[in-house]
């Protein structure tokens, strides 16, 4: 299963590439008009930032269209996509705590087990500590699925990364670490700020 991840065949790795080696120029540079002259820098940077978003999130109907059909036809939907989500989160739920988790009604988390359960994604268990609680786990097929993805998204972006120069790499490779170092002060922040430690 892993249309999902044909939008990685859409990307345009050169235009994220030069938006990325603009915005170190314009930082090396004390945003000091590399991009066009005469034009304020925190409108330079504003630019910038629109064209990595747009690159990083772009996600035509063209492309969901192919991944919505494989899910179907794999009798995956977002559900049980969150379903397998929560649970390999938080482990073993109950019904009621499932339920909760999905925001929908008991019955509801009933059928989309039932589904689940057919498909060899998740299993009822007692508990083991309370005969009486069943709790809903994720099985060896259910772990699977999201595995099998990332391992497709590794394939898709050695390809990519084939299509690329050594200096295009490099490049890349400069960015990704600065996001990722931005991200980490953020969430920092933002945990210093709630009181929670913690992933997003």
């Amino acid at each position: 299963m892993r249309s999902p991840d044909r939008v990685l065949d859409k990307l345009r790795p050169t235009r994220i590439l030069h938006a990325i080696q603009t915005i170190c120029e314009v930082r090396n540079a004390n945003m000091s008009q590399t991009i066009s002259p005469g034009t304020a820098p925190g409108i330079e940077r504003e630019a910038l930032e629109r064209e990595l978003v747009n690159e990083m999130t772009s996600w035509t109907s063209s492309e969901r269209g192919p991944a919505f059909k494989n899910w179907h036809r794999n009798a995956l939907s977002l559900v049980h996509l969150n379903v397998i989500t929560a649970l390999e989160a938080d482990g073993p739920m109950s019904m009621r705590r499932l339920a909760e988790a999905l925001d929908v009604a008991d019955a509801s988390a009933t059928g989309i087990v039932d589904r689940m359960e057919k498909r060899g994604l998740v299993e009822r268990r007692h508990d083991t500590d309370d005969r009486r609680v069943v709790l809903v786990h994720l099985t060896e097929e259910g772990r699977a699925v999201f595995s099998r993805m990332i391992d497709h998204r590794r394939e898709m972006l050695v390809r990519i990364l084939g299509e690329l120069s050594a200096d295009e790499m490099a490049a890349l490779l400069k960015g990704m670490r600065a996001v990722r170092s931005a991200r980490d002060r953020m969430l920092a922040r933002d945990a210093a700020g709630s009181g929670h430690v913690g992933p997003a």
